[in-house]
């Protein structure tokens, strides 16, 4: 016989004064998460995991007051799911059916998955591995995404799986056995009133989708979905149909069904489930997308970071030189400004300009370096190097590439890069901005080429921290193996292609995103105020002489001049903030502005 129900769990919001919990009253509670590991999203039952019978079950009669258990449980009295540990225990291995021997459980968890999800439950594009049960045996559990069931093994025991006492605490692991983990994981940060946000780098943070086939940390970072298979030149995943494109995948050739009528009582059961617990959004909108692409897209050239409170732009506008914004590049433009301007969303911009801004398109290696180490002294570092803190108060210390990945700073402290880091860093981006350029904007800078080759794959900055090899130590000690294509298969279940998430596409560390773990956002988080994708001050030389009927030259002058472009269109339309008839003949842009002149003797050429 099959079991009896899914494997699924489900967090729900109890207001304060309800009274008794029934099954009515917990399905009209707000829902907050679910979790399932049923590959029929509970529409039917699981196939069944049978005990050994040459092995028997202890039992222990207790006493009714003071019980005192002397007997540890048999490991197949645990029953639930987990995350997916960085190295799965051998029952599991042995229980993959026709993707045994591959490399189908390794997984970057925080680089392609979400783990504060609300929805996580199995998608139209993964990896599905396990195995029915056949006569005499048993078969299952079926093992995708990013959490899981388990097969019987010492491994995931009673013993094993307790919670370490340390500090007066119990500590687990969310990637491995409680043994194994670390004191401290410390992946996320959250806004302080003290220091407030000032680049949109530090929104890398924020959760951005419910779903759990998305990144962890979306904003900033460009790596590709592996959800896209051979497509790098489009940002959402293709379905095999039209069915498939009207329902975003999910449908019964991508879900599957079972001929067993406990399990499926029709071939779109459990595609029709799958809607359901998402709220049947997959009816209206495709919810597998490369969502780092759309959000970088969005944000990176639409947006900025005024920085500061009402009061503290106010004390900026009446003495900009000593009451600096908490970004203390920022400038007044010229003009007149008042302190409602310096607040409005839409009008800020028109009346602040970037001090120094560095232009992404820079060819030179020494400019970049420069850059790079800009934060070299500040108080936040320690004593070796630059510091690109993915946390701004971090409980751990300063880590270096000389430290071993499973130091305990390269999971709750912060990034450190070396001076020879930095030049080797720098030397890096300058060959993916002559690969990639001319980079026409910031997003564009972020963000991976759609194209179906190695820029594809990941944003220019990523690219250059992994040709730097800046991140070798964690690729040493937790290595995923993304060098080929899992096998085809044929699915009992009648899962058309069980194999959809693309091996070759998932990143070449386990360990991806830890705070030692350098990314693409967490340069973004430090530099990205003082990025841009053009310049806006420019030095103008001209030269002129004049000759005599002879043509002989009898005098030579040289000049030089600085002109900036402004925020204030030449041709403002009705609300000044943008040119008239903007891309139209005519439309001169911004304005010019003189800065100064000045005229050079030959000796300063």
């Amino acid at each position: 016989e099959n079991q009896g129900d899914d494997t699924r769990a489900i967090w729900k919001s109890l207001p304060e004064g309800t009274g008794d919990v029934t099954f009515e009253v917990f399905d009209t509670l707000p829902q907050l998460c679910v979790l399932s590991s049923s590959l029929q999203y509970g529409a039917g039952k699981e196939p069944r995991i049978a005990w050994s019978k040459n092995e028997h079950m202890p039992m222990e009669l207790l006493k009714e007051f003071g019980p005192r258990p002397t007997l540890i449980p048999n490991v197949r009295t645990r029953e639930g799911l987990r995350m997916r540990w960085f190295e799965e225990h051998q029952s599991n291995h042995l229980g993959s059916g026709g993707l045994k021997n591959t490399p189908h459980f390794q997984e970057a968890m925080i680089a392609t998955w979400n783990p504060r999800a609300a929805f996580n439950v199995r998608s139209p594009w993964e990896n599905v591995a396990g195995s029915l049960p056949t006569s005499g045996s048993a078969g299952g559990p079926w093992f995708f995404g990013a959490y899981t069931r388990d097969l019987y093994d010492q491994a995931v025991s009673w013993p094993e799986e307790a919670p370490v006492p340390s500090g007066g605490v119990f500590h687990g692991n969310p990637f491995g056995q409680p043994q194994e983990g670390q004191p401290k994981i410390v992946l996320f940060d959250v806004p302080r009133t003290e220091t407030g946000i000032i680049s949109l780098g530090q929104f890398q943070h924020a959760q951005l989708s419910d779903f759990i086939w998305h990144p962890s940390y979306a904003v900033g970072n460009s790596l590709v979905d592996p959800r896209l298979g051979s497509s790098l030149d489009r940002t959402a995943a293709i379905s095999s149909s039209t069915e498939g494109s009207a329902k975003a995948g999910f449908t019964k050739d991508a879900i599957g069904w079972s001929n067993d009528k406990q399990r499926s009582d029709s071939q779109d059961a459990w595609a029709i489930n799958g809607r359901a617990i998402l709220q049947d959004v997959p009816d209206s909108d495709n919810l597998v997308y490369d969502l780092s692409y759309e959000v970088n897209r969005t944000l990176w050239d639409r947006y900025y970071l005024s920085s500061g409170t009402a009061d503290e732009k106010a004390a900026f506008l009446k003495n900009p030189a000593d009451q600096a914004l908490p970004n203390g590049r920022m400038r007044l433009a010229p003009g007149t400004a008042t302190a409602d301007d310096l607040g409005d969303f839409h009008q800020s911009a028109a009346h602040l300009m970037v001090a120094g801004a560095f232009n992404v398109n820079s060819t030179r290696t020494d400019a970049w370096k420069a850059l790079l180490a800009s934060t070299r002294k500040t108080a936040f570092g320690g004593s070796k190097g630059t510091p690109f803190p993915r946390v701004l108060d971090p409980p751990g210390k300063e880590w270096t590439a000389d430290s071993s990945a499973e130091d305990a700073n390269a999971w709750s402290g912060y990034r450190s890069l070396s001076d020879e880091e930095i030049d080797r860093l720098a030397t890096e981006i300058v060959k993916q901005v002559k690969l990639r350029g001319p980079l026409l904007s910031m997003a564009d800078f972020v963000n991976r080429r759609l194209a179906n080759d190695d820029t594809g794959k990941m944003g220019a900055l990523q690219a250059a921290i992994e040709n730097a090899g800046l991140n070798s130590a964690f690729q040493n000690a937790y290595p995923l193996d993304n060098t080929v294509s899992l096998p085809d298969y044929h699915h009992p279940d009648n899962i058309t292609d069980p194999t959809r998430l693309e091996q070759t596409l998932k990143p070449d560390c386990k360990a991806w995103g830890i705070p030692g773990y350098l990314t693409q956002a967490d340069v973004l988080q430090v530099l990205g105020p003082a990025l841009a994708a053009r310049s806006d001050t420019f030095v103008v030389r001209a030269y002129g002489d004049a000759v005599d009927p002879n043509g002989s030259v009898v005098a030579r002058a040289w000049c030089e001049a600085v002109v900036q472009r402004i925020p204030e269109p030449l041709k403002p339309d009705s609300t000044g903030l943008n040119p008239k008839n903007a891309d139209e003949d005519g439309d001169l842009g911004r304005r010019f502005t003189l800065v100064s002149f000045r005229w050079l003797n030959k000796d300063e050429l």
